[in-house]
């Protein structure tokens, strides 16, 4: 007569083989996600802060390269209410306003000719004389849609690594990783740090969180 327990022996191996599977596979969707999560970011800091570092275009260069484009602008109004901007008009575009300090609003006028950085085939900055003043972008939409990546890759990931994957707890650690994503995200895209801290800094504090919602999920 066959032994019923066997049958159940046989299962449980194969029960947590497959268990492992679906852990595994949830892990590998979790990083594949948020490894796109992080390259948006990247992508976005670059856009904003390349140019710093780019090198001149050659005569060669076609519109929108990987370089900064010198082009001729002129000073077309000037705004100061606790900050101090200069609009700036171009004879291929149209105007844009850039941030300065008191230095270089003081000594242009309106009809100044200053000279425009053009970087992706955006006006990024102006200079006048030492001075240098930035168009900036808004980091929020950036940063937000890094944090939908973030959100959805480290809900992904914890839930694989999670204890307590039967509840589906880890899931619940997406949202909050994924705040804070933005808000860090939103921060950094703003300032023009080494490639280093801008990826090193927001990596060691997601392996961290994620590592820490998985061992409490």
């Amino acid at each position: 007569m066959r032994d019923p327990g066997a049958s159940g022996g046989y299962r449980r191996p194969a029960l947590l083989a497959g268990a492992l599977l679906l852990q595994g596979a949830l892990v590998l969707a979790g990083l594949a996600v948020t490894v796109v999560g992080f390259r948006l970011f990247l992508d976005a800091h670059d856009e904003m802060h390349g140019y710093r570092t780019a090198p001149v275009c050659d005569t060669a260069a076609a519109p929108g390269a990987d370089c900064d484009r010198y082009e001729g602008g002129r000073v077309t109004a000037r705004k100061t209410d606790g900050e101090y901007r200069l609009t700036v008009a171009r004879e291929t575009a149209p105007a844009d306003t850039y941030y300065v300090d008191e230095d270089f609003y003081d000594d242009v006028q309106i009809g100044t000719n200053v000279q425009v950085t053009v970087f992706h085939s955006r006006a990024v900055a102006i200079s006048y004389r030492g001075h240098h003043g930035d168009n900036p972008r808004d980091p929020h939409l950036p940063a937000l849609e890094v944090a939908a990546l973030i959100t959805v890759g480290s809900a992904l990931t914890v839930n694989g690594l999670a204890r307590s994957r039967e509840s589906g707890a880890g899931l619940l650690s997406g949202p909050g990783i994924g705040l804070l994503a933005f808000i860090g995200s939103s921060l950094l895209l703003q300032m023009p740090l080494p490639l280093a801290v801008t990826l090193g800094v927001p990596l060691l504090a997601w392996i961290a969180l994620v590592a820490t919602a998985a061992a409490v999920a």
